[in-house]
């Protein structure tokens, strides 16, 4: 693919510019970033060799980084399940400490009115 002279650019953004002072063309916010966009495209295509070495470089750091995530969000998973199964514990522990109390009140009851 043949490269573009950077003054190519450089003239044809000044052309734009003058085209746009005599009000011919209208550079308003959605064509000034369609222009950008395009560069942006062509300079991606024309550096693809150093844009591909450069996600090659940092596919492992960003891999490393998700699965630390991930095994962080696992535990995170499995630390709330426990919480949550010994908060249910304490809770049926409390209720069964309550019931016997109940259960023991009420037959001291009965005994005292059997014996009136």
């Amino acid at each position: 693919m043949q490269s573009i002279n950077p003054l190519t650019i450089f003239y044809a953004s000044l052309g734009l510019i003058a085209l746009s002072g005599f009000g011919i063309l209208f550079l308003n916010e959605e064509t000034i970033l369609a222009i950008c966009f395009f560069i942006f495209l062509y300079l991606l295509i024309q550096n693809s060799d150093a844009a591909s070495e450069a996600i090659e470089s940092q596919k492992e750091v960003i891999r490393l980084e998700l699965l630390t995530s991930l095994v962080k969000g696992q535990r995170d998973a499995v630390n709330a399940k426990v919480l949550l199964n010994h908060r249910k514990y304490e809770l049926t522990s409390g209720l069964e400490a309550l019931f016997q109390s109940s259960d023991n009140l009420i037959q001291r009851t009965q005994s005292t009115l059997n014996d009136v």
